[in-house]
């Protein structure tokens, strides 16, 4: 068993994936050695690197970039700063790296959208685009106030301790869309009926997105980008588990995350 079989099983059940153009890929070591313990994480910090080799991990599966390039190009910051930290670990420790982003985004029930979906406890499903990535939802009719204080809530256990909002405070919302990752939705839900749209800061700047959406009549919800993605990646450790019984899968989640300072 090796990090190449769970890449080849990953992509070859992923009708969606161009094997030629995924960053699906191993991204640092041997991917024909032999594992049996691995970590999952969302994201590859120093911290949650240094976790897996603690742990005696032969394997550490992100689904984000481990040098802050969506490639991980040679060179970059692989050779400089804490990028180069990161290389010089992996060196020492041997550790696998391996990244399962564009399999898993679109994994249907398991994956990061759908999972994102039940943590939130969205079960009324109403539409999706035709990539899959953008879903609506059906709630009870709320106001937008109510129902960003709900969704607060429901991620507070993944480390965010707040939510940013833009629109009317009152106004009434009953029909919430999730994206997956920076691919949140637009006026793809908004054509379908949408009155509300979670989204990530990474992939809803303020003017180009957000004010346009509030513009339009309809609730903006933003969380940070791993608050919408660590419940899918914590079901992939389970997936991982479950299909190859003979590995040891630890879910890591040592990245930074986003704490807020209010004005007293």
């Amino acid at each position: 068993m090796n990090t190449q079989d769970i890449l080849d099983h990953m992509i070859s059940n992923s009708s969606w994936v161009n094997p030629e153009k995924t960053v699906d890929t191993i991204k640092y070591g041997d991917g024909k050695k032999a594992i049996k313990k691995v970590a999952v994480c969302w994201y590859p910090s120093i911290k949650t690197i240094q976790s897996a080799i603690d742990t005696k991990c032969d394997l550490l599966i992100t689904h984000e970039p481990t040098w802050w390039d969506h490639f991980d190009n040679p060179g970059g910051w692989r050779e400089k700063g804490p990028g180069l930290k990161k290389t010089h670990l992996l060196e020492a420790s041997g550790l696998v790296v391996a990244r399962l982003h564009d399999t898993w985004d679109n994994w249907p029930q398991i994956g990061i959208r759908d999972t994102f979906a039940k943590g939130l406890g969205l079960d009324t499903f109403l539409a999706e685009d035709k990539t899959r990535w953008h879903g609506m939802y059906e709630i009870p009719e709320q106001t937008l106030s109510s129902f960003a204080k709900y969704v607060a809530r429901k991620v507070t256990p993944l480390g965010q301790d707040a939510v940013q909002v833009i629109g009317d405070p009152y106004m009434i919302v009953h029909r919430p869309s999730i994206g997956v990752g920076c691919g949140g939705p637009h006026e793809d839900m908004i054509e379908l009926g949408s009155d509300v749209l979670i989204m990530c800061f990474d992939g809803a700047s303020y003017w180009s997105a957000r004010e346009r959406f509030a513009e339009q009549g309809v609730g903006v919800i933003t969380l940070e980008h791993g608050t919408t993605e660590m419940w899918g990646m914590e079901s992939m450790a389970d997936y991982i588990q479950n299909t190859w019984l003979e590995l040891d899968v630890h879910y890591l989640d040592k990245h930074w995350k986003a704490w807020h300072a209010n004005a007293d």
